[in-house]
């Protein structure tokens, strides 16, 4: 098991990371937090995750190039459905929702945030992820849930902890000596709303089509009504009909 530093309250797991990796903290290490009460989530938002909820940031420094960061998220995503498919009474509900949500039922169980740092000794990497495990917050996109509504026994935060840290040093390990081709693809089996027509919106426009999986990076390959392919490296991206 990677260490784990836990703290009663934090204002962000992922701050207090990427303060360790500045000051010469090359990890691997886990930062957890009991309570967080300014949580960082994509585009700049923040949340306050309540106790009772997996609140944690994985820090470390790794032999890659900045351009690969965001295939994190990927990585990370398959390592949290690895960890808490097993638990769950029904699993086939659980998606991935690029590039950084897993749903359950187009619910949000969990959310991950990928930050990196450049160093002296390699690129500081902090992988933030967020497990609603006790309580669904509300006022999330796609609504919320909670592991333990749908997991065969309750579980506690520690265990899920446990497996997604032996899940997410699997993943890691893989991808950085097999690349990112069998983490794409294995993202695209369990890829949220492959079978409907999203909406992606990006500044200043927004288009509507179909998502056929990822590219070399792990931007969205979108093709529109017209069958122009379109690849979506930022923005958001919805199920209006959902």
């Amino acid at each position: 098991m990677t260490p784990v530093d836990l703290f009663e309250t934090l204002t962000s797991t992922q701050t207090e990371a990427l303060n360790r990796l500045r000051a010469g903290d090359c990890g691997p290490r886990w930062i957890r937090a009991e309570r967080q009460t300014a949580g960082q989530g994509r585009m700049g938002r923040q949340w306050e995750g309540p106790s009772g909820n997996l609140m944690a940031s994985w820090y470390g420094v790794l032999p890659v190039e900045m351009r690969r960061v965001t295939q994190l998220s990927f990585v990370a995503a398959l390592a949290v459905t690895e960890a808490i498919r097993p638990l769950l009474r029904v699993p086939d509900p659980l998606k991935i929702k690029w590039p950084n949500d897993v749903l359950y039922e187009g619910h949000k169980l969990c959310g991950i945030l990928a930050q990196s740092e450049t160093l002296e000794t390699g690129l500081g990497v902090v992988i933030g992820i967020g497990i609603n495990i006790a309580e669904a917050p509300q006022g999330l996109s796609y609504g919320p849930a909670a592991l333990n509504a749908l997991a065969a026994q309750p579980q506690t935060v520690e265990s899920v902890l446990e497996a997604l840290d032996a899940a997410l040093t699997r993943r890691l390990d893989d991808w950085l000596t097999h690349g990112f081709e069998a983490t794409a693809a294995q993202w695209w089996d369990q890829a949220y709303g492959r079978d409907r027509l999203c909406l992606i919106e990006q500044h200043p426009q927004a288009r509507t089509g179909t998502i056929l999986g990822l590219d070399d990076y792990g931007a969205l390959r979108v093709r529109d009504p017209d069958g122009t392919i379109h690849v979506i490296a930022s923005g958001s991206v919805s199920y209006p009909e959902a």
